[in-house]
């Protein structure tokens, strides 16, 4: 129930409690006015003798007084109301004259009319007047609950207007001051971890170049060592077996080591292109998650700066482990193309899915959403139970001319 309505209940039963004390007030001090009237002109009844020795005009002018062969006139007043009034008795007789308050019983009605008008036309006004201070009041309620929605969506440059009561402009300002506080810290938290995606890319890269340079050199020495030795007379069959065995075995560590080199930096992608690094990362991901996954490669991929290329490449890589890790599906479809100004991802499953995706995300989820604001995009998470799950990014694109993706 609204505040406006829970007032309005509360004050309507206070009104209705004075109205009807009032009512009772005034009908009690009604009945004691009536009796009064009807003992004074008992004694002017008294008074006066039968009223045929009265002149007819002088008759017709009393109050209260009426010839008792004489019809009674009718009252104005609800029967009921008369009844409170005169205690239910019936008109007296004195002299020949029928003592009938009927008069004024109906003084009193209208009296108590006009009173319960005035009394409804005041009622009424309060009603109105309470609209507007409870609506005054929880305006600014109102306005401090979109603003938490708005923090609570992710917008923490929400803040509050000033105030006219001083009350609510302190709970404003209070409120300001939390959000700013709170927007510094996660602006803050934004920017540390966006130096440790830099600082975890770069020693991926670091890492990744040194292995290939010496311990991929070796290993390639390894292996064409043991390969000569196949072709030495001076060796017996039993040495030959061990060497084709050896030539084989560097060959399972270099085919490991070229997808930990892949994992740890795409080198392709600076050779070849992000788009080749896309391919590449679609068809290796096939091989070791042994599920189909469908690409659509737009053929004119934008000029990305190298951070960029690395961010997008590491979402998509991370979506698309989500899928052969959690999501128990059979195939996936990759989509990487550019649509009116905007670089468009879509990465779906046809998996189990979960309703409760964002609620149990993990460092990996947060990882995308930390790229995707790396790229100044927008990543969205669709999934439910037996649907599978969908990742959308997107990202907003330069003025610049978009240059032509690898064809190979």
């Amino acid at each position: 129930m609204t505040a406006y309505r829970t007032t309005a209940l509360v004050m309507l039963a206070v009104f209705l409690m004075i109205y009807a004390l009032g009512a009772a007030l005034y009908i009690h001090q009604a009945r004691l006015d009536v009796q009064r009237e009807l003992d004074g002109v008992a004694g002017l009844a008294l008074a006066l003798g039968p009223p045929s020795t009265l002149p007819a005009a002088a008759v017709s002018a009393l109050r209260h007084l009426h010839p008792a062969d004489e019809a009674a006139p009718a009252g104005t007043a609800p029967d009921r109301f008369r009844q409170w009034l005169v205690d239910g008795a019936g008109p007296r007789t004195i002299h020949g004259w029928r003592l009938d308050p009927a008069d004024e019983v109906a003084e009193i009605w209208e009296g108590f009319l006009l009173v319960s008008l005035a009394y409804g036309l005041g009622l009424v006004l309060c009603f109105l007047a309470l609209f507007q201070v409870v609506r005054r009041g929880v305006r600014p309620l109102w306005d401090l609950a979109a603003a938490m929605d708005q923090i609570a969506g992710g917008r923490l440059d929400a803040r509050l207007p000033r105030q006219g009561v001083r009350e609510l402009d302190a709970l404003a300002r209070r409120f300001n001051h939390m959000a700013g506080a709170l927007q510094a810290e996660q602006d803050t938290v934004r920017r540390l971890l966006h130096e440790l995606l830099q600082l975890q890319d770069r020693e991926r890269a670091h890492i990744a170049r040194v292995l290939h340079d010496d311990l991929g050199q070796y290993l390639t020495g390894i292996r064409a060592q043991a390969r000569s030795w196949l072709y030495d007379p001076d060796l017996g069959e039993h040495q030959r077996r061990q060497a084709r065995d050896l030539e084989r075995h560097c060959a399972t560590v270099q085919r490991h080591f070229r997808h930990l080199l892949q994992d740890l930096h795409p080198l392709v992608m600076e050779q070849l292109g992000l788009a080749s690094a896309i391919r590449h990362l679609a068809e290796q991901w096939q091989r070791l998650s042994g599920l189909r996954c469908e690409l659509a490669l737009d053929e004119r991929l934008p000029a990305l700066s190298g951070e960029q290329q690395t961010h997008l490449y590491r979402f998509l890589q991370e979506a698309l482990n989500n899928v052969s890790r959690h999501a128990h599906a059979s195939h996936a479809r990759l989509a990487v193309v550019c649509s009116a100004g905007r670089l468009q991802v879509d990465v779906r499953d046809d998996g189990v899915g979960s309703a409760q995706l964002m609620a149990r995300a993990g460092l990996g989820l947060r990882s995308m959403r930390e790229r995707a604001r790396c790229l100044g995009g927008r990543v969205q998470f669709f999934s439910a139970e037996g649907r599978g799950t969908r990742i959308r990014l997107s990202v907003p694109l330069p003025a610049a001319v978009p240059v032509p993706g690898d064809p190979s």
